[in-house]
């Protein structure tokens, strides 16, 4: 890994924005409960609601600040830096795919520094996590007394990413009604904001990311299929951290030396412990590895820098023996399923797995990943096996 100089200031906030893979949300949005609690204040609430959260986006929209490198030497880290590059250097839309926790908007903002709009706007958005009217107004904008409150005409984050990058979060949950007005963006280049009269033109690249089935959100009517064909052009899908090996070290090499506190900055693991966090599986990706570090540190300061594998603390053991036994189980059948689904998707294409990708609605990546992980063994073969075990799994429900 590359040393890199932070001050107290910058360490504090690029370890967070690195490895928090939500940062932009929880720092630049007031939390929906917020905001429906606000929505029923009286005027002045709302209107203060509004002008706080001008501020987040145009420090954003100021803000080129490269994110920190993509940690790892692991194969699965090389492809999605390889994705990277190669998506970059292009002008389409980009639907970045994962679980939760796994990093996607670090993606997305490397997408920005490696793309020809570098020097444009990088205009992050949470596409799901605000009440509808709110959302409509954080992506189109407002005139001065679109709705109560609006005491002030605002840019939204479309209008904001002009010349340069939106980013939507969450797409997936975004409400249907908001689908259909960025479908028109779209299509047309015009936006209006809440309460306008007058469409701008506007020049954006769109990047999206999403932890669901986009092509099940399709079949089930909670997504446009017309916006998924928009959006899913270039895709890139970003391994669990469960998949990529000895970077779970790297990357918690790298969390622990470039912590805030820099108390923190000359502790190391035992090799014990980095066989702890290894055999973890982490359902929570990199968030949750962040958390567990942050958790271990302080006695790790009182083991004259030595952590521990006694400092790590999971999130699932925290209630005991028998709750860490079921969740190991919880996940151990989620990855069956998964594995489960892929194998049925390459099943039912005879192998092809660009006909598997559009059955299945996963990126191509992860087929080539699976059929690697078969080592030989004929995916018909694996499919049966595979069945088998779901069988056995359903019937000791």
């Amino acid at each position: 890994m590359d040393d890199q100089e932070y001050d107290g200031a910058s360490r504090s906030s690029d370890y967070n924005q690195t490895y928090a893979h939500s940062a932009y949300s929880q720092e630049s949005y007031i939390p929906s409960n917020t905001v429906r609690r606000v929505e029923r204040a009286p005027e002045k609430l709302r209107s203060n609601l509004i002008e706080l959260r001008k501020e987040p986006r145009s420090r954003t929209r100021n803000t080129l600040t490269p994110p920190p490198e993509i940690i790892g030497s692991s194969d699965q880290a090389n492809r999605l830096r390889e994705d990277i590059e190669i998506c970059g250097d292009d002008d389409a839309p980009v639907l970045i795919t994962g679980e939760t926790g796994v990093g996607k908007e670090l993606v997305a903002r490397h997408l920005h520094l490696s793309s020809a709009r570098a020097h444009g706007a990088f205009s992050p958005l949470n596409a799901g996590a605000m009440p509808e009217t709110l959302a409509a107004s954080e992506l189109f904008g407002h005139v001065k007394g679109a709705f109560t409150g609006s005491v002030a005409e605002r840019e939204g984050a479309i209008a904001a990413a002009n010349g340069g990058i939106l980013f939507l979060d969450e797409i997936g949950d975004m409400p249907l009604s908001i689908q259909t007005h960025l479908l028109r963006v779209l299509e047309d280049g015009m936006v209006t904001k809440l309460g306008g009269k007058t469409a701008e033109h506007v020049d954006f690249r769109l990047i999206s990311a999403t932890n669901v089935n986009l092509q099940e959100n399709v079949c089930a009517g909670k997504f446009r299929p017309d916006l998924f064909y928009r959006i899913n052009v270039l895709i890139i899908d970003v391994p669990p951290l469960r998949e990529r090996g000895d970077d779970i070290i790297e990357i918690a090499e790298w969390m622990i030396a470039n912590h805030p506190d820099e108390r923190n900055s000359d502790i190391r693991l035992t090799p014990k412990a980095a066989d702890r966090l290894k055999a973890h599986r982490f359902p929570g990706n990199v968030r949750e590895l962040r958390n567990v570090l942050s958790r271990a540190l302080p006695y790790a300061r009182r083991a004259k820098g030595r952590l521990l594998p006694e400092h790590l603390k999971f999130d699932f053991e925290q209630a005991g023996a028998s709750g860490a036994a079921n969740s190991f189980a919880v996940e151990e059948a989620t990855a069956l399923m998964n594995r489960y689904m892929l194998l049925k998707a390459l099943n039912a294409s005879n192998g092809n797995i660009a006909k598997a990708v559009a059955l299945s609605g996963r990126s191509r990546g992860t087929f080539n990943n699976l059929k690697k992980s078969l080592e030989g063994e004929d995916f018909a073969s694996a499919y049966r096996s595979v069945c088998a075990d779901v069988k056995a799994l359903l019937k000791d429900c």
